[in-house]
């Protein structure tokens, strides 16, 4: 038996899929045991089983087909667990309808992105029959999710942060001061990778050109070969790094100065609060949760989207001032601990699917 089952249908690896298995790993040592239902094939269900929780392979497709439900239904019978998290809404479609038949009692939807709810009738089913309740991962999630859902009933919303690893995060002994500059995330055009590398070309071509000495870029993704090209370009092209997929980010974060989140929009910016967590300001744009993870001038710097003069500037300056830096980075730990513990997010997460350990 489990107690909170996890369904995610993505075959790719990204921020909501590191959430889960980490989530499902972290409440086991809890004492709430849990189970994943993954895509066969996907780098989640390869990694839950290697990590040695309950996993499910069931394919979910956009029509939920009913023989996918009668799948859901059979291993929700088995495991018959108090919860079901759904990652996206097409595997809400799915897995809500089979847990309602299984006798569920608690179904979550998520909501990953600040992005809107579709203004589709039968969205109202899903989202206030089928589904229980539904976890934003930021206040800004939580907003737009109500704005373009009037008939939502906002106490099933509920906020819950992607918590950090306190100890898994720890600050760096002393500050590098090496003028490097990180970014990790996915390399997709909505993590404003444009705007970083018109950013880091001016930081190139200006006189205090040696403030800033080596940017290291974590994360794979379809921008690679253009990031790779813009590399080439550049007069100094060796103080880039494109450094793939980091298994373990807590060295990379101790290494930087200062980390760029240049992001378009973003769900929760976790990269933001582990970075924070790290004793790392960030320069971060002013969109979405990131300026409930950054507090301008207070524990890092924010800027406007899509301006890469300005982010420039704000790399510079924290580069150029180490002891702001420094300031901002400490500010950044008390931040994050006071807001984004792991921990917290767990009780929380536990308390909403009312999950006991060791309960059946």
């Amino acid at each position: 038996m489990v107690q909170i089952c996890f369904v995610n249908s993505l075959r790719s690896w990204g921020g909501a899929e590191v959430w889960m298995l980490e989530t499902a790993i972290a409440l086991g040592e809890r004492g709430v045991r849990t189970g994943i239902i993954a895509q066969p094939g996907s780098e989640l269900l390869a990694r839950s089983r290697a990590a040695g929780v309950p996993t499910a392979a069931i394919p979910i497709r956009f029509d939920a087909a009913p023989w996918t439900l009668a799948l859901l239904f059979g291993r929700l019978r088995r495991w018959h667990p108090r919860a079901v998290i759904a990652n996206l809404t097409k595997d809400l479609k799915a897995a809500a309808p089979a847990a309602c038949l299984a006798g569920v009692p608690c179904r979550l939807a998520t909501r990953e992105s600040d992005f809107p709810l579709k203004a589709k009738a039968y969205y109202r089913w899903y989202f206030t029959r089928a589904a229980t309740g539904l976890l934003a991962n930021s206040e800004a999630t939580r907003r737009t999710v109500l704005a373009s859902a009037p008939w939502l009933d906002p106490a099933r919303v509920h906020l819950l942060y992607k918590g950090v690893d306190l100890v898994r995060f720890q600050p760096r002994a002393a500050a590098p001061a090496n003028g490097t500059v990180g970014f990790a995330g996915q390399l997709i055009e909505r993590k404003g990778l444009a705007t970083l590398m018109a950013a880091w070309t001016l930081l190139e071509s200006q006189a205090e050109q040696e403030v800033a000495r080596r940017l290291l870029v974590a994360g794979q993704g379809p921008l690679r070969a253009h990031l790779e090209t813009w590399r080439r370009g550049l007069r100094r092209p060796q103080a880039v790094e494109l450094l793939g997929h980091v298994e373990e980010l807590a060295p990379f974060y101790q290494a930087l100065d200062v980390l760029a989140m240049p992001s378009l929009s973003e769900g929760f910016g976790l990269v933001a609060a582990e970075a924070g967590a790290c004793g790392v300001p960030v320069v971060a744009s002013r969109t979405s949760s990131l300026p409930e993870i950054v507090e301008d001038g207070v524990t890092g710097l924010l800027v406007p989207p899509l301006d890469a003069p300005a982010l420039a500037a704000a790399l510079r300056r924290l580069l150029a001032d180490a002891t702001l830096a420094a300031g901002l980075g400490s500010a950044a730990r008390v931040h994050v601990a006071a807001r984004f513990d792991r921990e917290d997010s767990l009780s929380r997460l536990q308390a909403l699917c009312g999950a006991e350990p060791g309960a059946l």
